[in-house]
């Protein structure tokens, strides 16, 4: 057991004394700092020459000092400290608060506490090079490893690969079947990230990740209610299955909030930085152009009985652009906004639910600016897609970025633009506020403008209501347990 200091009074493993024996300061500091054991070996038969250098990755958060020092944002320490007391949590802050730098300082304090000896953290795919250089950046001393790939773990097991790395990434899909020794075997906590994913009780990630019976479990979403008061019942049952079940939303919004209030922490951007340039937001009604408005009538006329979600969406999808001639009001509005943003010296991000508002606005911007426009899409691979918003982020010719709000809406940071132009928004209004929050967050200096656009009296204008009732829904749920600063003073590190 830790002392009242966290520290644990152990001896280290004779393998790796021996790797470091030769430098007695290294030895010294080690002495001094009384580290958390290894589960590791040295194992010295032929062919294992690089456990060698595993092994003093792994003696490397022995040399940690005792106090940790962070660059973090107080509310950021106040999360920090949150999480080291809660050993099952949703760490619920909204997008862009850094919830991934929270988690890192915490289980750093962890492992160098010896509280936690292994680490897995379940994220989108797309996120693995983020949560990777973050951990490089804010825990250098940490060895992670991704599940799986054969260029880090070339054996493949979870065992060899829990002994030779802290912190271990897998997808979501990697976890709908976790393997009998991951099960037999747990780590000794999961981070879950995009935790929103998990909502649906009988999707396979929520029934892999429940097999694997982890001591710890950190939740983290800034969107835990997507669609109804039931995706935070279903998060909650896998925080605490013996506490929460799938159907406590049938309790109601007042009393489910007040029993998830203990396993959440959730603070508002404009609560915790308001130093963050303002937002302004303008709604644009454009008519139908001639073409769209033929199409729009012809598509209503011939509707089927019981066909009126397949109709919603194509007057939907030809509010955006008549499918025939390509002709849009909404594109043809997009262009002149974009150039009037390129004309400042500024950048912007373009949201579509939908590819061919994106590609189509390419080919007109192609025609006039050269190629001004990456996109970004999940028609592109990683690799495609990094390069797309590596280019966006730091060639200057390039001013804008054409994002899939599915692909763009989780994960990164944006700050190097200060103009968004929405060509459509999806059903979930935390979607679109996911996607605005790429741009206002942390690093953002610029004051921002939000620019969606509309068709006037089409089936757009019945989509409001709906985006407003699942928006109050969440104020009443979500943003009704923010913890108030002086709600935390006492989790503040001394």
């Amino acid at each position: 057991m830790a002392d009242e200091r966290g520290e644990m009074p152990v001896r280290l493993s004779s393998a790796v004394a021996s790797l470091v024996s030769r430098d007695a300061g290294i030895v010294r500091k080690l002495k001094q700092i009384e580290p958390r054991p290894l589960s590791w070996s040295f194992d010295p038969r032929p062919g294992h020459e690089h456990d060698h250098d595993r092994a003093l990755d792994l003696a490397l958060p022995l040399l940690l000092p005792r106090r940790i020092a962070d660059n973090l944002y107080p509310f950021q320490r106040s999360g920090v400290a949150w999480l080291l007391v809660h050993d099952r949590a949703i760490l619920a802050d909204d997008m862009g608060l850094g919830k991934t730098i929270q988690v890192i300082a915490a289980l750093r304090r962890m492992f160098r506490a010896g509280r936690i000896g292994s680490c897995l953290v379940v994220a989108p795919r797309t996120l693995m090079e983020n949560w990777s250089a973050e951990t490089r950046t804010w825990a250098p001393e940490l060895v992670t490893r991704r599940l799986g790939d054969p260029s880090t773990d070339p054996k493949g097991g979870w065992k060899q690969a829990v002994a030779r790395a802290h912190i271990l990434f897998a997808s979501y899909e990697e976890v709908r079947t976790p393997s009998n020794e991951m099960i037999s075997q747990p780590p000794d906590i999961i981070v879950a990230d995009e935790a929103h994913r998990l909502r649906k009780s009988d999707s396979l990630a929520h029934q892999g990740l429940r097999r694997i019976k982890a001591k710890r479990l950190w939740a983290l979403t800034g969107t835990p209610v997507e669609r109804d008061v039931e995706d935070l019942a279903g998060l909650l049952s896998l925080l605490e299955p013996n506490r929460f079940a799938v159907d406590d939303h049938r309790l109601g919004i007042a009393i489910l909030r007040a029993r998830a209030r203990p396993y959440v922490l959730r603070r508002m951007k404009e609560a915790v930085l308001p130093e963050l340039p303002p937002i302004t937001e303008l709604t644009e009604a454009v008519p139908l152009s001639q073409a769209q408005q033929q199409a729009y009538s012809s598509a209503t006329q011939a509707v089927l009985s019981g066909e009126y979600l397949a109709l919603f969406n194509d007057l939907r999808n030809i509010c955006d652009m008549d499918p025939t001639t390509g002709e849009s009001s909404k594109l043809d509005r997009a262009k002149e906004l974009i150039e009037e943003i390129v004309r400042q010296g500024s950048k912007c991000v373009v949201f579509s639910y939908t590819l061919g508002p994106l590609k189509a606005l390419r080919l007109r911007l192609r025609s006039e600016f050269d190629d001004i426009a990456a996109l970004l899409t999940g028609e592109l691979d990683l690799d495609q897609r990094d390069r797309a918003v590596q280019r966006f982020k730091s060639d200057a010719n390039c001013s804008v970025l054409l994002a899939s709000m599915r692909v763009a809406s989780e994960g990164l940071t944006l700050t190097e633009a200060n103009h968004a132009i929405f060509i459509n928004r999806w059903w979930n209004p935390s979607t679109n506020s996911q996607a605005i929050d790429r741009i206002v967050r942390i690093g953002q200096h610029k004051p921002v403008t939000v620019y969606y656009l509309t068709c006037s009296n089409t089936v757009e204008d019945r989509l409001q209501p709906l985006l407003d009732r699942k928006e109050l829904t969440f104020a009443q749920l979500i943003d009704a347990l923010q913890h108030r600063p002086e709600a935390v003073q006492q989790l503040l590190e001394p």
